[in-house]
Order: C-alpha cells, then structure tokens, then sequence
C-alpha cells in the first residue's frame, strides 16, 4: 500500500537521514526514491529480510524495516558509516534482533558470511564496481527472491554494454577502495540497463517491475534534483527469481 497524501515523506519524518552522511542528496530526490524503492515494493517487503549492499547510514535498511521488513543485513565498507548507522538505530529504539551491519568487501561478503535473505538491495552500486561476475554470483548465492536496482546508466547505446573509468576512492560518494585498488583509484563501470538484466538473467533473474520514472516525474513536477531520472540516465526496478 502506498502512503496516504496526508502522511508525511520518509526523509520528512527522519531528517536526521541527512546528515549521517557525507554524500549530497536533496530531500526531494530522496523522497522520490523512497517512493520508487520502497513504496512500489511493500508487497515483496513484508515479512521478509533484506540484504542491503552498499548500506551507506542505512537509510534504506531503516526504511525497509519501517515497510514492515522482519529483519535487514547491511553490507558497508567504511566503519564510520555503519557507527552513524548503529548509532541511529538505537536511538530510534529498533530492537537490535532485528538487524546486522557487516564490515567489509560487498563482493566477498555475499559469499564468505553466508549471507541468507528473500530480497537484495542493489541501491547506487552498480557504477562503483566492475566486478559483475562476482557480484552476480554473491547475489545469486543469497537465495533471495527478488532484487531492487537503482542505479546510473549508459545512454544512448544499443545492447549490454558498460563504460570503464578509473574512479577516485576518497569520498563516501565515491567507490570503496579494495585490494585491487591502486594510488587510491579503482577500475569501475557504468552499465546500460540491458547489461544489468543480462547480469541478471545469467544467474536467474527476470525483469517483474519498472519504475515509471516518467509518470513520477510528471506527478511531482516541483521536485528538484530529478533530471537523471528523467532524461533515463538513472533507472529503478525490481527482478524475480525464476530459476
């Protein structure tokens, strides 16, 4: 079920959401988000834990547990971020049975801690990384049975193609330094929509639901800060396993 009109937006309720990170994010966008990620998905929510990669202050696990999410597991590479998130957490009053932030690499944490769940966050990820086999394959072993993406994409291309860069690993909007960085700069790639589904479908995974970014646009016309999402440069939507 989606909010109420009456009811207020998510970062409206917990503003101090804005200031646990670093990262510049306006209060509009994020409600936007919120409604695409979050609100869109309720039904796939409920009842079910989720696995955040990439759990930032743990926003999106907060707001999954506030959609009635049984229980969240976090995967963060920077201690600071998952303290301001414990921190948050608990002054919140959520029951610490209810989730766990894991320190470390996205990618070998998947697999190395057994992470087990029913839906996997993959929320402003996917163009600090290239290592997509071993991100699909950690996924995959998860068992869950849906994913949410949102994520920046190519433009303007024609099938699964993704751009490398050589990205910088300073700031916490910027991708996390593993081992294979070098002089603080690591190998990352944006991907166009249809290599994220080709990504997918290699381990399992089928298009069920597409944020009509367009129509949200349309309907919020004063927001700010939307422009990637409505020229199509950033895309949200959600997989289902099918085998």
């Amino acid at each position: 079920m989606f909010r109420k009109a009456t009811e207020p937006a998510f970062f409206d309720k917990h503003p101090e959401f804005l200031a646990t990170s670093t990262t510049a994010a306006g209060k509009d966008r994020l409600n936007l988000r919120h409604l695409a990620i979050i609100e869109e998905n309720a039904d796939i929510l409920r009842g079910r834990t989720v696995i955040d990669i990439a759990s930032h202050d743990g926003r999106w696990s907060y707001a999954a547990l506030e959609t009635g999410a049984s229980h969240v597991i976090g995967i963060e590479g920077r201690r600071r971020l998952i303290d301001n998130t414990v921190k948050t957490f608990a002054d919140k009053g959520v029951p610490e049975s209810q989730y766990q932030f894991l320190k470390g690499d996205v990618h070998r944490r998947l697999f190395n801690s057994e992470v087990t769940g029913q839906v996997v966050f993959c929320l402003g990820f996917l163009y600090h990384t290239a290592r997509y086999v071993e991100l699909m394959a950690g996924i995959q072993s998860t068992g869950a049975e849906h994913v949410i993406v949102d994520t920046r994409v190519l433009q303007n291309v024609d099938g699964p193609l993704v751009q490398m860069r050589n990205e910088r690993t300073a700031g916490e909007s910027q991708a996390m330094r593993d081992r294979f960085a070098v002089n603080r700069r690591l190998i990352t790639a944006t991907p166009s929509e249809a290599a994220v589904l080709l990504m997918l479908e290699s381990v399992g995974y089928q298009l069920d639901h597409r944020t009509d970014w367009d129509a949200i646009t349309r309907k919020h016309p004063d927001a700010k800060a939307m422009q990637q999402y409505k020229k199509g440069k950033r895309v949200t939507f959600r997989v289902k396993r099918v085998s």
